[in-house]
């Protein structure tokens, strides 16, 4: 009874904000879809002509972008339940809003779908079912149009009821008198944690790794979760600066959950910096030629567009820089530092997907121009607000903190030792 008066009494107290702001719907179904409409649309009517190509590598990167996101979001809440974590309870709500994008990212997807369905080889050259039938029989049957198109259903329909579940439960206990909502979470968590994995992996390689259908890297699934993690620590230091900034959540959030949000950030990026050089590693002492052709476009710059040297940019400015500078414990516990470095790993993430995406196929448009400067930001852009605006209508009037939470008097109580 203790407890719950103790709650009661924090709910009430009315010293900051805590629930998102209603007018989100509003805008979100106004300017944030209008422009983000605006943006994509005529980024892809201006790259009709003869841009169509660089267009689409630009859309996949940024569908692959909000997704990636969406899914580190997932991945925070199924392993903070997994674990049964009490630090970050105060953080979970955010990531439940950002993982229930996974919808509007699933319907991105559909225009890519449509592409391969056409037998348009602009993005993947195995499309056309002549260039298809040129492939070993397993990798035929493996990116058959159907097959293909019917596992990335089953991927975003799993991950969008995942996501749904953990959201609709959480939602539920706000206003619930005992703790039946939450009950089950735990038990479903390992199940859970399963079926992301698998499905990351196998989602990972459809999406990126069949760009070129004659390369793999059995670590490769690793390497895109990586991401997905860097990001989503990114994007939280970079809400939680913003939120606070507007006075919600000032005494919820506070520096001890920043450490460990940075900590985790730090991690990561340790961690992609891990998979990315393993991966290189064992590519380059192997020497098959399936395997090296890869790097060796990223690094011998056979078409002389001055990218040759990307693969070393990637390491230097993804792992090296944010490395030392997330290092530090104040760095860490200062909100606005911490949000610093978010945008900043948010940048490189867009970069990493740019070094994987861009250069496939053939180079068509491993290309920095002006115009193609251009596509590029415009279709970030016009997905990106999109997303946003996703996210915003599902944050809409809703408490950012799970308010009846069991385990939130421990969260608001944390502290590092």
């Amino acid at each position: 009874m203790a407890h719950t008066t103790s709650i009661d009494t924090w709910i009430n107290d009315s010293t900051e904000r805590r629930r998102a702001n209603p007018d989100l719907k509003r805008i979100a179904f106004g300017p944030l879809l209008i422009l983000g409409a605006l943006a994509l649309g005529g980024t892809a009517f201006w790259s009709s002509s003869d841009s169509s190509s660089v267009f689409w590598h630009a859309y996949l990167i940024a569908v692959v972008y909000c997704t990636s996101i969406s899914l580190g979001g997932l991945f925070f809440v199924v392993v903070q339940h997994l674990t049964g974590a009490r630090w970050g309870v105060v953080l979970r709500r955010l990531g439940e809003i950002i993982s229930m994008g996974i919808g509007v990212c699933g319907l991105f997807f559909i225009a890519i779908l449509a592409l391969i369905f056409s037998g348009n080889a602009e993005l993947y050259p195995w499309a056309p079912p002549a260039e298809l039938a040129k492939l070993a029989e397993p990798k035929q049957i493996w990116l058959d149009p159907t097959f293909f198109v019917g596992r990335q259903v089953f991927y975003f329909v799993v991950w969008f009821l995942i996501a749904r579940y953990y959201y609709t439960r959480s939602v539920a206990q706000d206003r619930a008198s005992d703790n039946e909502p939450m009950a089950p979470l735990r038990w479903w968590s390992g199940p859970a944690m399963l079926v992301f994995a698998l499905t990351i992996n196998f989602a990972s390689m459809d999406w990126l790794m069949t760009l070129n259908p004659t390369w793999f890297s059995t670590i490769f699934g690793v390497y895109y979760f990586a991401g997905c993690a860097v990001s989503i620590f990114a994007l939280l230091s970079v809400v939680v600066w913003r939120l606070q900034s507007r006075d919600i959540l000032t005494h919820t959030i506070t520096e001890e959950h920043r450490h460990d949000l940075g900590k985790l950030l730090f991690g990561f990026v340790f961690f992609w910096g891990y998979i990315a050089f393993s991966q290189f590693l064992l590519i380059w002492y192997a020497a098959i030629p399936e395997e090296v052709q890869w790097y060796a476009v990223r690094h011998i710059d056979p078409t002389n567009t001055g990218l040759g040297w990307a693969t070393g940019l990637l390491f230097l400015f993804h792992l090296i820089i944010p490395f030392l500078g997330i290092m530090s414990r104040f760095v860490r516990r200062q909100k606005t530092l911490l949000a610093g470095w978010g945008i900043y790993m948010l940048v490189m993430h867009w970069f990493d997907l740019y070094y994987i995406i861009a250069p496939e196929p053939e180079l068509t448009s491993w290309d920095i121009g002006f115009k193609s400067i251009v596509i590029y930001a415009g279709t970030m852009a016009g997905v990106g607000l999109l997303y946003a605006a996703s996210l915003m209508y599902i944050a809409s009037g809703n408490w950012l903190v799970p308010v009846r939470d069991p385990r939130l008097a421990d969260s608001l109580a944390f502290e590092n030792h």
